[in-house]
């Protein structure tokens, strides 16, 4: 890094560039909160240049600023502001940079640069064409996406340009990891909305209702209904170990392995044993998924897979029946041998559906809600349809745990008989 000192016949009045830290922060905080603000990395890269530039000419130094983009093998320039857009520079937008060009690579190992025409790495033939003989840039990004430059003026304190533009680096790699984090985020949750079903599935015989309510952003349980013929429709719920966005991608997979396993008119526990094996060869050995998939047919039959999954709960007349039949959670073992289960619903039978986070809300005495206390509400609220009984079952859990934070996503399905059974 080359520093100068200001050459001679700059006049006092230049001369007053200070390195007033306190007050410098204090007039970056516009620009930090705006770069802050921002949900677009071009967006908040372009607010920096233009703040920097338009705002603190005099404090800093600043005449002019680019943007360049890194590609295959070069950074090419994308934005213009300040000094360098009067036209004097035969450089514009497209113009590329060597990545191998040692001002570059000394740039992306020190993270931040200040130079000038003595650099002996400084070549007159990449530069010429910009027009600049004193420069600061620093580069940002994951993968040293962009580079950002400076056109300083000859007086400029390059003691007070380097902690500024430190300072503000810092606060652009955070927010664009946080960009990208939420364009993550916002794309898987675009993806799972289109898991969870749009409308109450209709199936003759039958009431069904769902809600989830996840953890964070984007969580790892998950339910659909799967139909698979006028008189059948399949019902899935699983819940991908640990929260947010890698749950919500495996819990993804999950709906979309059983719509395509039945799709090819696998068989229920075929489909189970398929996925649990695709599991197993593409997931990494400390995360799995717990599955419960059931079909509901219009007589009144009910076929299930409970794949390690808290068991659904068969309520007729006044006892609960727990629904265990099947095997372990998928993906730690590829070669498990599944097995299948029955029950018969009759007229007002329930089925309930839902996953730990339900069961497992503490209260303040660290008291789980517990399996007992769930069918207690159901039992008590018999009498209602679906819909109403995923509510009474959301509110019930947050009236126990009203000051828990919510350590895990929470689903509950409900699928109620309306008619009485026909089997010939």
């Amino acid at each position: 890094m080359v520093l100068h000192r200001p050459p001679a016949g700059i006049s006092m009045v230049k001369q007053r560039r200070k390195n007033d830290y306190w007050g410098l922060y204090r007039q970056l905080e516009k620009t930090i909160r705006e770069i802050e603000e921002s949900t677009q990395t071009g967006r908040a890269l372009s607010i920096f240049l233009e703040s920097l530039v338009n705002q603190y000419h005099e404090s800093l130094g600043i005449e002019g600023g680019r943007i360049y983009r890194r590609e295959a093998g070069y950074y090419e320039l994308e934005t213009m502001v300040g000094r360098c857009q009067d036209g004097a520079e035969r450089a514009g937008p497209g113009y590329r940079i060597p990545s191998s060009y040692p001002m570059i690579r000394d740039l992306r190992e020190r993270r931040l640069l200040i130079s000038d025409r003595s650099n002996p790495h400084f070549d007159p033939a990449i530069e010429g064409p910009l027009k600049v003989e004193t420069f600061a840039a620093i580069v940002v990004g994951a993968d040293d996406d962009w580079i950002i430059s400076f056109t300083l003026a000859p007086d400029a304190n390059r003691e007070t340009v380097l902690y500024s533009l430190s300072t503000v680096r810092h606060v652009i790699n955070s927010q664009l990891r946080l960009i990208g984090a939420e364009m993550d985020i916002a794309q898987v949750r675009a993806i799972q909305s289109n898991l969870f079903p749009r409308k109450v599935p209709r199936l003759e015989g039958y009431d069904i209702f769902g809600r989830s309510k996840p953890m964070e952003a984007v969580g790892g349980d998950v339910f659909s209904f799967i139909p698979l013929a006028h008189t059948t429709l399949g019902i899935l719920v699983a819940d991908s170990s640990g929260h947010g966005l890698p749950a919500a991608l495996q819990a993804r997979d999950v709906v979309t392995g059983m719509r395509m396993g039945l799709a090819d008119e696998f068989k229920l526990v075929r489909t189970v044993e398929k996925l649990n094996r695709v599991f197993h060869e593409t997931s990494l050995s400390s995360k799995f998924v717990s599955l419960f998939y059931g079909e509901a047919e219009r007589n009144g039959n009910f076929l299930y897979c409970n794949a390690g999954h808290v068991p659904t709960l068969h309520l007729h007349d006044d006892t609960f029946t727990v629904l265990r039949k099947g095997g372990p959670v998928l993906g730690p073992s590829p070669d498990v041998r599944y097995a299948r289960g029955y029950v018969l619903m009759q007229r007002d039978d329930f089925l309930v559906f839902y996953t730990d986070g339900i069961t497992e809300a503490h209260d303040g005495q660290e008291e789980e809600f517990g399996r007992e206390r769930l069918m207690q509400v159901v039992r008590e609220n018999r009498n209602v349809g679906a819909r109403e009984m995923v509510e009474i079952i959301f509110a019930a859990v947050e009236r126990f745990a009203p000051d828990d934070p919510l350590r895990d996503d929470r689903t509950v399905v409900i699928v109620k008989r309306l008619t009485d059974p026909d089997v010939t």
